[in-house]
């Protein structure tokens, strides 16, 4: 049984290998930033929203990641699609670290391997 088995598939499918070129894709949403943390005493995702300097103007806290990044996107702090794929990432390891007991530390790959 295949990962497909139960779509329809087209017989030809085009297969695309994934890439990114951090130095050329990446682009800084103007509308802020966010650190993002874990309380793991109350078991929280804990994310600072910036505009700048590192100077945090909101602090969202959640259980998990959706209560986080729907009520980011409520208050519109994000304008790129980028930065949500970004923050969605960034919030399911953080949510990993505290169900597994493990650090996290943001932008860091080596929590977790997909």
């Amino acid at each position: 049984m295949t990962l497909y088995s139960k779509a329809s598939t087209k017989e030809n499918i085009e297969t695309i290998k994934g890439s990114y070129d951090e130095s050329k894709e990446w682009k800084y949403d103007p509308k802020g930033y966010f650190l993002i943390k874990v309380d793991k005493e109350k078991k929280l995702i804990e994310v600072g929203y910036c505009r700048g300097n590192n100077v945090v103007e909101k602090i969202i806290t959640g259980k998990n990641p959706q209560e986080v990044y729907y009520t980011i996107l409520r208050l519109g702090l994000i304008s790129t699609i980028q930065h949500g794929c970004y923050l969605g990432k960034e919030l399911t390891k953080a949510a990993f670290a505290i169900k597994n007991n493990l650090e996290y530390i943001q932008d860091d790959e080596g929590i977790i391997t997909f």
